[in-house]
Order: structure tokens, then sequence, then C-alpha cells
């Protein structure tokens, strides 16, 4: 159980409590009153303290913004060791709501024009890669089952991977706005379909 430590804000009305580990990861909650509290225990419980006006949750850190009627140097030890009791005695902070976990955000590809007219980028809202991969033709493709697809159609002459994109740049034989639905729908219905992308990210 990692300690708290107590860290001044901006405003003096907020102090933050910090933990060694991550207790939230890529969310932030804000909790304004003890109605809001239901996924959250931890916040519910320091509700009951009468001057606790606002409850943040996010990272490695709880803040909390109080009421005028206390200054925080004559309470926050005390807050500091309730919320320690509190993860000691395996209180839960966040409760992760399972039906929102489980909720899967619609994919979206939309294709973005580039300076080069020859290429056009193919932008998803999901994480594709965390690696780099470059494509001059379909013998560099071992590494991306995606990649050696895409090479299947005539017009594709060089392929790009990264992050959340794929750049794709074609001979002068197609003109883009022949193609650019066709490709579009081919990489959204792989990606759906929870094909392999990149055989890397599998090490």
């Amino acid at each position: 159980m990692s300690k708290i430590t107590i860290k001044e804000t901006n405003n003096p009305l907020i102090i933050k409590f910090e933990l060694e580990e991550f207790i939230v990861k890529n969310k932030n909650y804000e909790f304004k009153n003890i109605d809001e509290t239901k996924n959250s225990p931890l916040a519910q419980q320091l509700f009951y303290l009468p001057f606790v006006k606002t409850v943040y949750i996010s990272g490695h850190f709880i803040a909390i913004e109080r009421f005028s009627i206390v200054e925080w140097a004559d309470v926050q030890e005390e807050v500091a060791e309730q919320i320690e009791d509190f993860i000691k005695n395996g209180g839960v902070i966040i409760k992760i709501d399972e039906e929102e976990t489980n909720k899967k955000t619609p994919l979206s590809i939309y294709a973005e024009n580039t300076p080069n007219p020859s290429v056009v980028k193919f932008v998803s809202n999901k994480l594709l890669t965390k690696t780099v991969l470059e494509c001059k033709n379909i013998d560099d493709t071992t590494a991306s089952p995606l990649a050696k697809e895409l090479f299947k159609f005539p017009f594709v002459k060089e392929i790009f991977i990264d992050e959340n994109y794929i750049s794709i740049s074609k001979n002068d034989t197609t003109q883009w706005e022949e193609v650019v639905m066709e490709i579009r729908g081919f990489i959204k219905s792989y990606l759906e379909e929870e094909k392999t992308i990149d055989l890397l990210c599998m090490i």
C-alpha cells in the first residue's frame, strides 16, 4: 500500500492526495455531491466530511475542493489518513461499469488528402499499431497482413502505417476519387473483423 503525499494546488481550496500507483486509467471523475457517487465508494465516504465540496479522481491522485468553513492545514492529515485506511481495508475507489466497458466505440475511418496528390491518409479513431510500418512493395509486408491485403489492389504503390492511420501511395493509372471509398470500406471491414494488422504488436 503506497503512502499518500499531500500536494497543494494553485487553488487554495483544492488539495491533491497523490498515490504512488495509478488508481484509474484514461478517465477522470468529478463528483459534486453524494448523489453522484454511486460508482465511487471512496468519494461517497469523503462526502460525509462536512467541508468536502467536490471530489476529483484521476490517474494517481484524489483531489478535494473544500468549503471555506475549515482550513486545509487543520484537516489534510486526517483526510489523508482516512483515504489510506480506506484503501488498506480493500475499499473500492471506482467501480468499473461493466456495461460501459463492454460498449465498444463504433469504428470510423475517414480519408484525408495530403500535400502529395498521390497519397491519401486513412485515419482511424482507434490505435492500429505501436510500431511504424513502411512497405515499399508486397515483399515488405511480412509483418503486416493488412498491408499485404492492400497491395492486392493493383493501383497501390506504397503503404505506411503508424499509430492511428494508414497512408497509401497510388500509381498514376487510377484517380483517388475513383477508389477512395472502396479502400476506406475495405480497411473499415478489415478492422471491424479484428483481423491482424501488425504481427510485431503480437510479440
